[in-house]
Formats: structure tokens, C-alpha cells, sequence
């Protein structure tokens, strides 16, 4: 496209050179970044431990540490991204410094599993026993961890914002890409878990099988080629700067509701009156870059916040409509947008809960797998870490059958645009979710009778017993999962997109603890004093009763259900109340539509 043209099309968009939104057009030149940064990342992720231990000749509990550590700061990181993509840099910015650093990132890591000269000298499994094996020297482990504080680095940047960045790409006042936003939360989803699945399976094979260098040098090739296409595509997408912190605003907002804690508010009981009278100058006009900003209506939820905005004598309004004090008075839209992230943390903390029941599931699922039939075919056998793509290739199937068949029956049946809302998918996939622990603890009574009826402990079971518990917690995780993020994204600020996506990855960081203290309960209440079981879950499983965990982390899951339920009963989403109220016409840059509440409203 011309130079010509393209301002053509953009002065005729409107927006003081704003782009305008390309949809699928632009999302086509970023849908490989995120294929290949999910297949890069748990190409070494998934990999790591068995890495340290075979080719870095750590010790297993050495091994097991230096991968926690490495999980947790990785899923942590976005937090810090997010705060520069929306305070410093944008979302397109961080994006590309992130996906920059990934590839140099798995070059070094590549490297490091190649040169002779940067990894100990490989150990036999003589050696081994006898624990002669060479530690890896100061260079070694200088390598390995520089190249994984490059992947968190890569983290930080790419995870965060490469989905709301492709959000950017669609316009939500067209009713053709409000449709296909919709469709994209649910495709990038099953690109990423497609990329996972291949990353355990072939990936994972070539690592273990073949060649650690080549294992990491496919993905890594990969990466490169999806930066560069990313990069042609720069032309095409609109660009959204930073709008500043909103920490400072939110807490603006906590600071002066308690300063005026005492002050009555006005019109208790009518929101659309109490709004008039509050501090509520007109949102900032799109353009010059801006992009647009949706006034959100005042609330009668969490109504002490609203005492934020309230003007007092004490409060002075300059020329430009601003407080002069501005800790001390805060606008409805500031009040509003604190409201979002406040109502959002009860449903943060049901989906962390079920993060962490899914940790345990592929965790203990991944130590059955180590004690089963690993063959496929006569000749073949699988990496037990290789089961576990069953579980994303489940999400990766389950995503375009809910999108073209289930989302379509309810919307027949709803009459509504969206078909189920996002807090009723979420609760769709906790339910599934506890079936998949009954299916899961059934399978492994069968599996530890099957392994105590042999004399060296392993099961004559293929490990593919175990794809049902995990093909029924792939379809819990296409509803959960996607549902969440589509949630975070829609019920954020319009500002946040990016922390919405980065509380998605704390979760997952949080719930790997989570995970650990959860075991450690168990085994305390479930230990018996001068038995040589440490509880349900010991290092030998066979010796432990799993199937007895699979069905306490049922009931926990069944548990946190019901806490979600009442979650989802309070909860009000953002713009809902613009339904009631009806569309003010002297607001700028519009408000949620009539029809959007309708789509959201449970």
C-alpha cells in the first residue's frame, strides 16, 4: 500500500492520524510471535529440570530449586512490563524490546547446550550412581543463567502485551471487529496451546531423543523468523501510546475517599443524580495519537469511592477543568476505573484457586506418567513430559469447538450477541474442572494397583491411560482460561489492558506456590505417625494415595466453585449501568452501548 494511500485511509478514519484498525489483516503479521514465543518458552521451561540434571549434571533437588525459581520470576515479570508498557513505553515498544531480547535470549541458550566448551562433559549413567560426575563450572552456570534472565526479560515484555496489542489492531465501535475481537481472544488461545503441544511433543522429543542443541535451535529459528515477519508487518498497525501509571491514579482516589470519609453523598440512591453533582469533567478527545477514551458511568458499588469526587470549598478547579489539588479530588472516571480493579480481585483469587488445582493435576500426572508404559508402537516411546500435551492439544481442540458450534447454540438460545457471558464460561469450566479430579483419581487407583503387583513398582498401564484426566481438564481450561483473559480484558480500565494480562500470568506464578504449601497441608493432616508414608503424596507415589489428593483437590475445586458463584452474583460489569441510565450524548468518546451491557450483563 502507498504512502498516499495509507494517509488517505487514515485521515479518512478519522482521529488526527491515528491508524485506523486493520483487524485480521494486521493480527496476520503477529499471530506468529505468539506461536513461537509459547513454543520457545516451553520448549525450555518444560524441559529445564531434566536439562540440569542430565546435561548440567545438577542434583535433583538443586535442579528442582534453580526451576522454581526461574517459573516464578518468569510469571512475575509481566507485572513489571505492563507498568513500563502503560506508563513508559506502549504496548508495541515493549512488545518488540521483549521479543528483541527472547531471540537472543534462546541463541544463548541454544549456544549454551552446543559448545563443548560452555556445559560440563556429559556423565554416564555409571558415573552417575557413583556420583563422580563433573559440576558444572562458574562459566557454565554464568552461560545457562544469563540466557534465562534473557527469557524473563522476554517475558515481561512479550507476555503482557502481546494480546492486547492485537486487541489494539480491531475497533470496538465497528460492529464487524467488535465480532472478530471476540473470535481473536478465543484463536490466539488455540494457536498458543497448539504451539505448546508441539513444543512437549516434538520439541521435547528431538531434546531428549536427539539433541539438546537442536531441540533449542528449532524453536529459536522459528522465533527469528516470526520477529522478522512481525516487523514487516509494522506498517499495518496502530499504535496506542502510554497513558501514564494508574497506580497514581487509584491511589489518588484511596487517599481522598478517606480524606472525605465524613462528607455525605449526595443522591444515595440515584446514581445518574449523584453523577451531576460530582467532579466529572469530559473525557480526553481522541486523537494527535490518543487513543479513545470510554466515560464510564458512576456506579452506585463500592459507594464510599464515589466521596473521591465529591467538591468541597477546599477544592479549586483550574482554567483546564483540573483539580488544583489532585489527591484530594479525583474525577467519576478515576473513581470508576478504581472500582474496575477492586471488583475484579474476588475473581482473580477463584481463578488462581484454579490454577493451582490444575498445577497439581499435571504435576502428579507427569510423576504417573514416569512410573507407566511410555511405548507408542513397539519401537517407539515418548518423554514422560510428552503426556502432558494432551492436556493442550484438549484446549487447542476445545477453543474452535466452543467458538463455531457452542457459542453459536447459545446464542440461539440466549438471544444474546455473546451467547454465554464471561463470568458463565469461567464457572462452565470449574465444573468441568471437577470431574477432570474424579477422572483423575480413578485412573490412579487403577494405576498404583497395577504397579504394587510388580516387584521393581512400575505399571504395565500405557501412559495413555492418563489422556482422559487430562483431555477433560484441557476442555475445563478452554473455558476457564480463555474466559479469564477475555475478562481481564474487558473489565480492566481501558488503560490496563496490559496489567490485565499480566494479573493473567500472576496467577500462574502464585498458584506454583500455592501449589507447593497445598502438598504441604495434605501431607501434614494425612500423615501417620511411625509409618514410612509421609502422607498422600510422597516421593514415591506408589506409596503415597493420590487418588485420595485427586479427590480432596476435587472438593476444593467444587468448594471454590461455590465461593465463585457468590463472586458472580455481586459482581456488576464495567459500563453495565449505562443500560439503566441510557447513553449520555455530551459525553465524550462515547459509552458502553445499551446493547453491550446487554452482551455482558449475567
Amino acid at each position: 500500500m502507498s504512502s498516499r494511500r495509507l494517509a488517505a485511509e487514515e485521515a479518512a478514519a478519522g482521529g488526527g492520524g491515528r491508524r485506523r484498525p486493520r483487524g485480521w489483516r494486521a493480527v496476520a503479521f503477529i499471530v506468529g510471535v505468539y506461536a513461537a514465543a509459547y513454543m520457545a518458552a516451553n520448549a525450555f521451561s518444560f524441559s529445564l529440570t531434566t536439562l540440569l540434571i542430565e546435561r548440567y549434571n545438577m542434583k535433583p533437588n538443586a535442579a528442582t530449586n534453580v526451576n522454581n525459581v526461574f517459573s516464578g520470576t518468569l510469571n512475575f515479570s509481566p507485572v513489571v512490563g505492563a507498568f513500563v508498557a502503560d506508563a513508559l513505553w506502549g504496548r508495541f515498544r515493549t512488545l518488540l524490546f521483549g521479543t528483541a531480547v527472547g531471540v537472543i535470549g534462546m541463541v544463548v541458550i541454544t549456544l549454551s547446550a552446543t559448545v563443548h566448551q560452555l556445559k560440563p562433559p556429559a556423565c554416564s549413567p555409571t558415573d552417575r550412581l557413583a556420583d563422580t560426575c563433573m559440576a558444572p563450572s562458574a562459566l557454565h552456570r554464568a552461560v545457562l543463567y544469563v540466557g534465562m534472565a534473557l527469557l524473563v526479560v522476554f517475558a515481561g515484555g512479550a507476555n503482557p502485551t502481546s494480546l492486547p496489542f492485537g486487541a489494539d489492531q480491531f475497533d470496538e465501535r465497528n460492529e464487524r471487529h467488535k465480532a472478530g475481537l471476540a473470535r481473536f481472544y478465543n484463536w490466539y488461545y488455540a494457536t498458543a496451546m497448539l504451539a505448546t503441544f508441539l513444543a512437549l511433543t516434538v520439541v521435547v522429543y528431538v531434546q531428549v531423543k536427539v539433541s539438546w542443541g537442536l531441540g533449542f535451535a528449532i524453536p529459536t529459528a522459528i522465533m527469528a523468523v516470526a520477529f522478522a515477519v512481525f516487523l514487516f508487518g509494522t506498517r499495518l498497525y496502530v499504535y496506542v501510546p502510554p497513558e501514564g501509571s494508574i497506580f497514581s491514579s487509584v491511589a489518588r482516589v484511596a487517599v481522598a475517599s478517606c480524606r472525605k470519609w465524613r462528607l455525605p453523598l449526595p443522591h444515595p440512591d440515584d446514581a445518574r443524580r449523584q453523577e451531576e453533582c460530582l467532579y466529572n469533567p469530559p473525557a480526553p478527545a481522541a486523537g494527535n495519537g490518543r487513543s479513545t477514551v470510554f466515560k464510564l458511568p458512576l456506579t452506585l458499588q463500592l459507594s464510599f469511592l464515589n466521596k473521591a469526587a465529591v467538591v468541597t470549598d477546599a477544592d479549586e478547579i483550574r482554567a483546564d477543568g483540573t483539580p488544583s489539588r489532585p489527591w484530594n479530588l479525583c474525577s467519576v472516571q478515576q473513581v470508576e476505573e478504581a472500582k474496575c480493579l477492586v471488583k475484579v480481585v474476588p475473581v482473580w483469587i477463584s481463578a488462581t484457586v484454579w490454577f493451582t488445582v490444575v498445577t497439581e493435576l499435571l504435576n502428579y500426572t507427569f510423576l504417573q506418567a514416569t512410573t507407566m508404559d511410555l511405548r507408542m508402537g513397539r519401537h517407539f516411546t515418548i518423554p514422560p513430559v510428552s503426556i502432558l500435551a494432551v492436556f493442550y492439544l484438549s484446549v487447542a481442540l476445545s477453543v474452535p469447538v466452543y467458538d463455531l458450534l457452542i457459542a453459536r447454540a447459545a446464542r440461539r438460545v440466549t438471544k444474546a450477541g455473546g451467547g454465554i457471558t464471561l463470568l458463565q464460561r469461567q464457572g462452565a469450566g470449574l465444573v468441568v474442572g471437577v470431574l477432570a479430579f474424579v477422572v483423575a483419581a480413578a485412573v490412579e487407583r487403577r494405576r498404583r494397583r497395577s504397579a504394587l503387583a510388580t516387584d521393581d513398582g512400575t505399571s504395565p498401564l500405557s501412559v495413555f491411560l492418563l489422556a482422559p484426566q487430562l483431555a477433560v481438564l484441557g476442555v475445563s481450561g478452554a473455558f476457564s482460561m480463555v474466559g479469564q483473559t477475555e475478562f481481564y480484558n474487558t473489565q480492566f480500565p481501558d488503560q490496563m489492558r496490559t496489567l490485565a494480562n499480566a494479573a493473567f500470568y500472576c496467577e500462574q506464578g502464585i498458584s506454583s506456590y500455592l501449589a507447593t504449601l497445598v502438598v504441604s497441608i495434605v501431607n501434614a493432616r494425612t500423615r501417620r505417625s511411625g509409618g514410612s508414608a509421609g502422607g498422600w503424596v510422597t516421593d514415591d507415589i506408589n506409596a503415597g494415595r493420590i487418588d485420595y489428593f485427586y479427590y480432596s483437590m476435587a472438593v476444593l475445586s467444587a468448594a471454590n466453585f461455590l465461593y465463585f458463584l457468590v463472586c458472580s452474583h455481586f459482581y456488576q460489569y464495567k459500563g453495565e449501568q449505562a443500560a439503566a441510565v441510557g447513553p449520555d450524548p455530551a459525553i465524550d468518546g462515547g459509552s458502553t452501548s445499551e446493547s453491550d451491557a446487554a452482551l455482558l450483563k449475567t
